[in-house]
């Protein structure tokens, strides 16, 4: 007889610890997670100029330049250029400050 086994969140388990412990393990993860306010600084960031990224995908610098420029494009787009820096792209859906939901774009 299979007994189901009962999902338990990281969420509720973080909420079952200390509030010092809590606070530590936060700051911890935020260490680990990096923020880009453009797809610039995310290329920069891994050392790929925008002729190299160019080559990756076929296209001119200056598309690569006009597309880092951009605030409006296709998830096909972003998912292509994360992609050739050999990356993945994933959406994280937040109600405040707390993800509800994440979308892996195929």
């Amino acid at each position: 007889m299979k007994t189901k086994m009962k999902s338990i969140s990281a969420r509720s388990i973080l909420k079952s610890l200390p509030p010092k412990r809590q606070k530590s393990i936060k700051a911890q993860a935020n260490t680990y997670i990096k923020e880009y306010k453009t797809l610039q600084e995310l290329r920069k960031s891994l050392g790929i100029t925008q002729n190299e990224l160019a080559d990756l995908q076929g296209v001119r610098q200056v598309n690569i330049s006009n597309l880092e420029r951009r605030s409006d494009m296709h998830i096909s787009t972003l998912r292509k250029y994360v992609e050739a820096l050999g990356c993945e792209l994933e959406i994280h859906i937040r109600m405040g400050k707390e993800t509800i939901g994440r979308i892996e774009i195929l």
